[in-house]
């Protein structure tokens, strides 16, 4: 068994099996929820985490809020929801901000919310709005982690964001170091204390519009 600096852990194939399995019965879980628990304990280990899940209110990050509470039950993990507000779409933000709220309180996870001040940042750095959006969203998670004690923040990224980065990044000419792309396991840029898991990465879109359907998320 390895690990790296951030704590991931990959464990081979063939130590799998007797411990992973045990005595859960796999049938009961879905296709989509035994391949991500596979793919999460190969990844990242089985051990206790308080996980901060970064949830927008997208059906990506809903996927990974369900997903993750469901194999709560087979994984000693405490969830907690982290909210960005960006103050950029009004009314439109704060249904997504309601949505986010009513739908943590519904699965029994605090959700930490906070308002973004997103167009000052942007004037006073003299970032694109986008650029701001994200360096403040990572200092949130970041934040919120920390003053959790927590030390994992969990981003919703899947198979085609990556490649939508990639290409991106090839468009700009970027070198063979900026085309590495997003990785499952890495420091936050704002803070590396704590480390940033990307569990859908190795997943399609289509797959988590499957378990979306399948559970009626939206």
């Amino acid at each position: 068994m390895g690990s790296d600096p951030q704590g991931c852990r990959w464990i081979p194939d063939d130590s799998i099996s007797a411990a992973w399995v045990g005595a859960v019965s796999l049938p009961a879980m879905d296709g989509f929820l035994q391949r991500l628990r596979r793919h999460w304990t190969e990844r990242f280990g089985s051990g206790p985490r308080h996980l901060v899940v970064a949830v927008s209110g997208g059906l990506d990050s809903m996927v990974l809020l369900q997903a993750l509470h469901r194999l709560r039950r087979k994984f000693p993990w405490d969830l907690t929801v982290a909210h960005a507000q960006h103050g950029l779409r009004g009314a439109e933000a704060d249904a997504d901000a309601d949505w986010v709220h009513a739908q943590a309180t519904l699965l029994g996870i605090p959700c930490v919310m906070e308002a973004l001040p997103v167009r000052a940042a942007a004037k006073a750095s003299r970032e694109s709005i986008e650029m701001a959006a994200r360096r403040l969203r990572h200092a949130f998670l970041a934040r919120t982690a920390r003053r959790l004690g927590a030390s994992d923040g969990v981003r919703a990224h899947h198979a085609g964001d990556q490649a939508e980065l990639l290409l991106l990044r090839l468009l700009r000419g970027a070198g063979s170091e900026g085309l590495a792309g997003m990785r499952e396991c890495s420091p936050s840029p704002a803070d590396r204390r704590v480390t940033l898991l990307r569990p859908l990465l190795a997943f399609d879109r289509a797959d988590l519009e499957g378990f979306a359907r399948a559970h009626g998320i939206r």
